[in-house]
């Protein structure tokens, strides 16, 4: 063999005879059938994801999905007695508002609806005068339907034949309780599960409510003060109302507040409580994780862990301050003027505030002196023998200043009863501040807004009516308008 051959093949053993040849490509396909043969065993043992565990971890996530979302949605019982209580009362109110007069209960079946309850409504409406606007006869004038008791018996003008200034006041008070009793329906029964968003600048933000996290617990609370208050509103008026007839229909709307209240109030306790045990569960395995004995250069360490969150952090979100200061002197502004009108017509009906332009009018355009003439006064010689007569139109103005004034209450309270972050952050959190009190906020705003815009557009359809009667409502159109724009804007925001 040349000594050229040899120094071939120890440089390229691959190129030797062709038997060699045949015998390594042998060996070479045996090795790699064998390894396949190894391969697909190890597979097999193996804890990679193959077409079967991957169809299983895909339940698994659906499943912890769902178990998510049920973990942030409020109970049904909740839900239903919501909608059934709220919604009463919601329906009662829209009534008032767009069908003043009309009795509801006559028209159902005396399964849904029985006579004592559909004769104690009747009694109801005729004890407010509110038929007054109400025509079910083909021989008045009032033949179509958007005028009987609709936005169409609305005049341009005020007389002492239509009287606008009382049906003003009703229409006012459906519209009012209609904005307090949507904040609840809208929160509560109109749920949106919370859901990661990006936004510009702002990082990421949770859109939604959770029930779990607590969300929902100051809504639940300002509720139960206002079911009890509506409570004691009928209540305390309850021997004049069993006189005019319509004892059964108030016991029934008494039953239903006080009842949403209790739902209320056990599902808020039962929610904070299972928190609590949750805390003390989380709590116990997180203790020994920190070491007992630092070493050198620890303080570094923790400087340098600590100094990504100190950068994702952003000072114009403080959870120590109020949701939103624009938000705060809006309703600061406009609520505390409304708020002290209302409470008012609820506590002192018929007294004339001084440094109100024009509120003498506005009292004597309502009706106020004709059941509450104030004392040692002109309308006091006047009306004060016939004012037990209006007893009905003191019952609705009163109305009309206690759902004001709760719906000033959850605006106040919305703004200024809580911070922006009132609990403590997580490390699983996605954000970078709390916003649990924004969230609680918000939900209110957006209710709020909608119940502005109803306040709006009746003070608009009784703007010339009330002009006639030397009563300007502009700065009062104008005023509502800019904190309704306010809190839309920052409600759906």
């Amino acid at each position: 063999m040349p000594e050229s051959e040899v120094r071939r093949r120890r440089i390229f053993p691959h190129l030797s005879s062709d038997e060699a040849a045949a015998k390594e490509s042998d060996k070479n396909e045996d090795a790699t059938n064998e390894g396949e043969t190894n391969e697909a065993y190890d597979n097999a043992k193996s804890n990679k994801p193959t077409a079967a565990s991957n169809s299983n971890n895909g339940i698994a996530q659906s499943s912890s999905e769902s178990s998510a979302v049920h973990h942030h949605l409020l109970p049904l019982p909740l839900v239903l007695v919501t909608l059934l209580c709220s919604g009463l009362f919601w329906v009662m109110s829209f009534r008032d508002a767009f069908a003043t007069g009309q009795p509801l209960l006559l028209n159902l079946p005396a399964s849904l609806a029985p006579p004592s309850l559909a004769e104690a409504e009747l009694s109801l409406l005729e004890h407010t005068k509110s038929q007054k606007w109400f025509h079910d006869d083909d021989t008045s004038k009032a033949y179509w339907k958007s005028s009987r008791g609709g936005l169409g018996s609305i005049r341009p003008y005020t007389s002492d034949d239509n009287d606008m200034g009382g049906l003003f006041v009703r229409k006012m008070a459906g519209v009012a309780a209609m904005g307090y009793h949507t904040t609840k329906l809208w929160s509560i029964v109109f749920q949106s599960a919370p859901m990661p968003s990006i936004e510009e600048g702002s990082g990421i933000k949770m859109r939604g409510a959770s029930w779990s996290i607590g969300h929902y617990d100051s809504i639940l609370t300002l509720a139960i003060l206002g079911n009890v208050c509506v409570a004691v509103f009928y209540m305390v008026r309850i021997e004049e109302l069993r006189n005019a007839g319509a004892e059964p229909l108030v016991a029934l709307l008494v039953m239903a507040s006080l009842i949403e209240a209790l739902v209320f109030g056990a599902y808020l306790l039962s929610r904070r409580m299972s928190m609590k045990k949750a805390k003390k569960n989380v709590q116990q395995p997180q203790q020994p994780k920190r070491p007992a004995q630092k070493k050198k250069g620890s303080k570094e360490k923790d400087a340098s862990s600590s100094s990504p969150t100190t950068q994702e952090y952003n000072p114009h979100e403080d959870p120590n301050s109020i949701p939103s200061r624009i938000a705060f002197r809006t309703v600061l502004i406009v609520s505390s003027t409304v708020a002290l009108i209302s409470i008012r017509d609820l506590f002192f009906a018929g007294s004339i505030i001084p440094f109100i332009p024009r509120d003498d009018i506005y009292l004597e355009w309502t009706g106020a002196f004709f059941h509450s003439p104030p004392p040692d006064t002109v309308e006091a010689d006047e009306y004060g023998l016939e004012s037990p007569l209006y007893a009905g139109d003191k019952l609705v103005s009163q109305l009309l200043g206690m759902y004001l004034v709760l719906g000033c209450v959850l605006k106040f309270a919305s703004v200024g009863a809580w911070s922006k972050g009132n609990k403590s952050m997580g490390p699983e959190s996605p954000e970078n501040v709390d916003r649990h009190g924004v969230v609680s906020s918000k939900m209110i705003w957006k209710a709020q807004a909608l119940g502005n815009g109803l306040l709006l557009f009746m003070l608009r359809m009784f703007a010339p009516a009330a002009k006639s009667a030397s009563l300007d409502l502009r700065w009062h159109l104008m005023t509502v308008a800019y904190e309704m724009i306010i809190l839309g804007l920052y409600g759906f925001h």
